[in-house]
């Protein structure tokens, strides 16, 4: 257990809170059998080998062995110390820190630190929001608010400030409150000159506060009030890059859209926030927004853990277009459905909910949305401008590219008349072009992917390496462990009967755990084992041998089976070594100079031989 903690009050949290319900909140889980799965929120995969056993409350991935309990969860998702995960999960469960655990300090410099910046972000949000809707420094940002058709309810929701055009406003707050100013510059709250002089980062701005998955504040977007200096200073302002945000692994709105998004089976992505806050406030409230980039795969990950399918609606006007055109890519790598909405040139989903209300947006926007084959034919016709027929094939061939790359003969086929009618085409010239097309194609992809082998020759065949199958001794000590952790019984026997430790460190090791665990007077259940590790990779390695599929019930027989198979391994392998004494002799006596020394060297290939008979009946008879 980790140090200041009370192994009752762990039981208590742990039994009152299901690892379903709290993984369910980070990945989307399916049912499947006595399991539950989905996408791994430790690595990127797109098949899901991510486990959770609702039984015995842990999870496995099996793509890239992460596993443990509810806590462990946490602490590697989350980056919190066991004390930090520990007080989340008993605020969840609405069970009260005991004195010693609510009085204890953070373990770490790094995570003083955090909850240092967490504090004063928390509070700089606090603060903004009262300067904007009780000063009368928030007069006219509260007005622009107003005009821009928000509601104080919205306001309120997102927690939208102000911060005053001053050059110490929350330098002082934060001074009186004994922050250390150095450190509310590496948070993002203020900023230093080159001669040191430490100075509010945002001024004259509206503020959206910017939330992680668990709804804290970590850092802010602003929104320049006084437009007549956007020629000095940008548009909008965020916080940037610290301990505690991180920009292209942080989704905006996601903390407050992540049960719309699972219930509705969809998640809208937008370019900024301010789409983000206008389309909640006109009902639909599965809105995320990047943060002033470009979608990263780190995000486009965290909506995929969420949610199957994702509609983007970004910017009508060319960039934004080249923005979905670079977004569809990354969220189709990421294993997402993609539709996109489309918008009137030179105008942003804001602009449009405002001129035309939540009605048109959704009839005419959210509803008409594309698959990507039609936005990218859509798109690729405002690149190719058609003046002769030159221009006209050119278009037809890229077009046909875009759907070639379709796997539904169905679909392509539906595109391919729709092209032909475009263009006053055969259909049958089409397809004709569309097979062409097709081989040009597949050669270009197969020129790209020839690598040169060593000899300069070119290999184009497949090569299938046999997959080896692990030795005896190592199967035998999983099956052990498997049960010895369902049955201390099982667990005594093989302490007693195996001769040798397992070959296998980290079998060895988690082998001692479990003595260990079952000598302190602790019950047969994996699950709470599996708390007990301390060491991550002992503790990733006991999650993935309890959810190995083995049969429930064991006879004495095969255990005795699985322990000679253990037993045996240092015979088996000096019996290997042996033989392959015996051989070099041979081959030694084979090329040796002299008679005298050929004789020698057969004698002790001889002796060597009766070693390996002696090892060989001990073998049989054990």
């Amino acid at each position: 257990m980790a140090g200041h903690t009370s192994d009752e009050f762990v039981n208590q949290v742990r039994s009152a809170v299901d690892i379903i319900d709290v993984v369910g909140e980070y990945v989307q889980l399916k049912k499947s059998g006595r399991a539950y799965l989905g996408l791994c929120p430790f690595h990127s995969e797109k098949s899901p080998s991510f486990n959770v056993n609702a039984e015995r409350q842990f999870y496995h991935c099996f793509g890239c062995g992460a596993g443990g309990d509810v806590f462990s969860f946490l602490m590697n998702l989350e980056q919190l110390t066991f004390p930090e995960a520990l007080h989340k999960l008993a605020d969840r469960a609405g069970i009260p820190m005991p004195e010693f655990q609510s009085k204890h300090e953070e373990d770490s410099p790094e995570k003083r630190l955090k909850h240092l910046m967490q504090e004063a972000h928390q509070l700089a949000s606090k603060l903004y929001q009262y300067v904007l809707t009780e000063t009368p420094y928030g007069v006219d940002a509260m007005k622009y608010l107003t005009q821009r058709g928000m509601s104080m309810k919205t306001v309120s929701e997102y927690q939208i400030g102000f911060a005053p055009d001053s050059w110490d406003f929350l330098t002082q707050f934060l001074k009186k409150r004994n922050f250390s100013l150095d450190v509310m510059v590496e948070a993002g709250l203020l900023a230093k000159s080159d001669g040191g002089k430490i100075f509010d980062r945002f001024r004259g701005r509206v503020m959206f506060p910017i939330h992680d998955s668990q709804g804290n504040v970590i850092g802010f977007g602003g929104r320049m009030l006084d437009t007549s200096q956007a020629k000095s200073q940008p548009k909008y302002l965020n916080s940037p890059e610290s301990v505690l945000f991180n920009k292209s692994a942080t989704l905006f709105n996601l903390h407050r859209a992540r049960p719309y998004i699972r219930k509705k089976k969809q998640a809208l992505l937008f370019e900024g926030y301010v789409d983000v806050v206008s389309a909640w406030q006109a009902g639909f409230t599965t809105g995320v927004a990047t943060l002033g980039t470009a979608l990263t795969e780190q995000q486009a990950r965290i909506i995929r853990r969420n949610v199957d399918s994702v509609v983007l609606c970004y910017d009508g006007d060319a960039a934004g277009q080249e923005a979905t055109s670079k977004a569809i890519h990354i969220l189709q790598q990421a294993g997402l459905t993609v539709r996109v909405a489309p918008l009137p040139q030179g105008t942003d989903p804001d602009d449009y909910i405002r001129q035309h209300g939540a009605d048109a947006f959704s009839q005419q926007v959210l509803l008409q949305a594309m698959p990507v084959t039609a936005f990218r034919l859509k798109h690729l016709r405002g690149q190719i401008v058609i003046n002769d027929e030159t221009d006209k094939a050119r278009f037809i061939a890229k077009a046909l590219e875009i759907i070639n790359d379709l796997d539904s003969p169905i679909e392509r086929d539906l595109y391919q008349r729709q092209l032909a009618e475009e263009h006053s085409l055969s259909l049958n010239d089409l397809k004709w072009e569309s097979k062409r097309v097709f081989r040009q194609q597949k050669s270009d992809r197969q020129r790209d992917k020839v690598e040169p082998a060593w000899n300069n020759s070119i290999n184009n065949g497949k090569v299938t390496l046999a997959k080896s199958l692990p030795p005896a001794y190592f199967t035998a000590e999983r099956m052990l462990l498997y049960y010895m952790m369902r049955n201390e019984d099982i667990a005594t026997r093989v302490q007693q009967e195996c001769n040798a430790h397992f070959q296998v460190d980290e079998h060895d090791a988690l082998a001692a755990y479990l003595y260990a665990y079952y000598a302190e007077g602790n019950p047969e259940d994996p699950g709470k084992f599996i708390h007990y590790v301390q060491d991550d990779s002992l503790k990733q390695l006991a999650s993935g041998l309890a959810m190995m599929e083995c049969k429930e019930d064991v006879s004495d027989l095969e255990i005795g089976d699985y322990i000679k198979q253990v037993n045996n391994y240092p015979k088996r392998a000096e019996l290997e070594r042996l033989r392959e004494e015996q051989r070099s002799l041979h081959l030694q006596a084979t090329a040796a100079d002299s008679e005298d020394a050929r004789k020698q060297l057969e004698i002790q290939a001889a002796v060597t031989g009766m070693k390996i008979l002696e090892l060989e009946n001990a073998l049989k008879e054990g």
